[in-house]
């Protein structure tokens, strides 16, 4: 943590230096559920983004990128798009919150991180939350935790042009070390989950095939889910967000655009009714149900909702067959990044040697791999 503190303050170069902190997540199970108002159950886990903040008396912003070697600087009040991508997250924040009144001073901000970008870890929310909490701090804004999800789920909306929905966020300020949240999206109650794993610990293994939710098919599946409520809501209009329907028998009777749009739907029903079984079997210590519900979780994001690819299903398939792994399914938003695999944790360098070997003969492409642990959320370090 030190060592951070002064790669933050040798780039700064200020006296004064407050410092943040953000954890990347995980999600065992509910993928693409959140925008759908429904069930998920991620958690953060021992990978963070961290910032630096100081005063600089000017009229301008200034951030660091350390990693990247990028700085951007810009007005005070000129919270619009820059050709740095990265920056974006951050001046969208700093425009919803400037469209709420807030007004800010002079300031410079650097970070850096060991999250890997692209691996459906979900660095670009934790680049987001560590940088609301400290402006938050920074200039005594009063944001409640909550304020803070939807400051960075609007920036996300009506900025960055990325529709998804709250869980990144949510895991990435409320999370506590050794726990997982059951987090229903629509009415943002939640649970916590105690997931020590017994035996068996989660190690991620990252294609290394990149993505963009922007130009990737992303917001193509938040259309398309959208186009099954609004075919629902044709027969049933008290129907509020696609995760009201549980039973697959009532999706049959529904004049749905194409068959594609029914199995968006079809999916989301899967999917929230294996958030609460997993959960379950997490609480009652049945490791081997919960591996078989990442496997069936897996075969619906890569058959009904299509966001899978080739590496990710190989992947799945490899650890499907291998001694000692309970299950296995892709991560995050799709077409690339990380799967999740719950290993026996005396085999898990046995299985890491062996998805090498295998996927780069396979791709040569060379994967990466994390073994995780779950940690607390957002805060100073």
């Amino acid at each position: 943590m030190e060592d951070v503190k002064v790669q933050i303050r040798s780039f700064l170069h200020k006296g004064e230096i407050d410092f943040y902190r953000a954890p990347g997540r995980i999600n065992l199970i509910g993928e693409h559920t959140d925008y759908n108002g429904g069930l998920v159950l991620p958690g953060a886990i021992d990978r963070y983004m961290y910032f630096g903040f100081a005063m600089n008396n000017s009229g301008r912003i200034t951030f660091h990128a350390m990693d990247l070697k990028e700085s951007v600087s810009i007005p005070l009040g000129g919270y619009n798009k820059v050709e740095e991508e990265w920056a974006n997250y951050l001046i969208g924040n700093l425009n919803v919150l400037s469209s709420k009144g807030y007004v800010f001073t002079g300031f410079e901000c650097a970070f850096t991180s060991d999250i890997p970008v692209g691996a459906g870890m979900s660095s670009s929310s934790a680049l987001e939350c560590a940088f609301l909490v400290g402006v938050n701090d920074v200039f005594n804004l009063h944001l409640s935790n909550w304020d803070i999800v939807h400051n960075s789920h609007q920036s996300n909306h009506k900025f960055m042009g990325v529709r998804g929905g709250i869980l990144d966020q949510f895991a990435s300020i409320f999370s506590s070390p050794d726990e997982l949240l059951m987090l229903n999206c629509d009415s943002h109650e939640f649970k916590k989950i105690d997931a020590d794993f017994g035996d068996y610990s989660l190690l991620l293994i990252n294609t290394n095939v990149k993505h963009n939710h922007v130009s990737s098919g992303y917001n193509d599946r938040v259309a398309e889910c959208q186009s099954a409520l609004n075919s629902i809501r044709q027969q049933n209009p008290d129907v509020s967000t696609l995760s009201d329907i549980w039973n697959i028998e009532d999706l049959d009777n529904i004049d749905f655009e194409s068959t594609t749009v029914k199995n968006r739907a079809v999916f989301i029903a899967n999917e929230n009714r294996r958030v609460i079984e997993l959960a379950l079997a997490l609480e009652l210590g049945d490791y081997q149900r919960c591996g078989e519900l990442l496997y069936q979780g897996h075969e619906g994001l890569s058959m009904r909702y299509e966001v899978s690819c080739p590496e990710l299903d190989f992947l799945v398939q490899l650890l499907k067959d291998a001694p000692h792994v309970l299950g296995s399914r892709m991560m995050g938003g799709g077409f690339g990044g990380c799967t999740i695999n719950l290993i026996h944790k005396n085999k898990v360098d046995a299985v890491r040697n062996h998805a090498l070997i295998m996927y780069e003969q396979k791709f040569d492409i060379k994967p990466d791999f994390y073994q995780v642990r779950l940690s607390g959320g957002a805060g100073s370090f």
